[in-house]
């Protein structure tokens, strides 16, 4: 996702696309729990609906996601999203993880 330690602009792009589709899981998940606001951001999830967001990502992306967040301290959409690129691109798996996220960003 980062080259030569610089961000382009078709990489926050992505990045920016990524980070939607997380907010915008995390708000369905949200609303089907009784008396659960939407969240604003990451840290507004209470520690059951964070798990059923990224079990979610996990079965849309194809790719593990829980157990990659070890060290993790992110507390913004955006955070989570470009660590979640950043494991898929250590991981090997950056076209793959593209490809997926773009499935879902066009089907909505």
């Amino acid at each position: 996702m980062v080259d030569n330690g610089t961000v382009t602009e078709s990489t926050a792009s992505f990045i920016d696309e990524f980070t939607e589709v997380i907010r915008r899981t995390a708000a369905t998940i949200c609303a089907e729990q009784p008396d659960v606001p939407e969240p604003e951001e990451l840290r507004d999830l209470d520690s059951f609906s964070m798990v059923q967001v990224l079990l979610d990502l996990e079965n849309e992306l194809g790719m593990k996601v829980l157990e990659e967040l070890e060290g993790f301290e992110g507390r913004t959409f955006r955070e989570i999203a470009e660590h979640i690129a950043e494991v898929a691109h250590r991981n090997g798996t950056s076209a793959e993880f593209e490809a997926n996220v773009r499935r879902i960003v066009d089907s909505d």
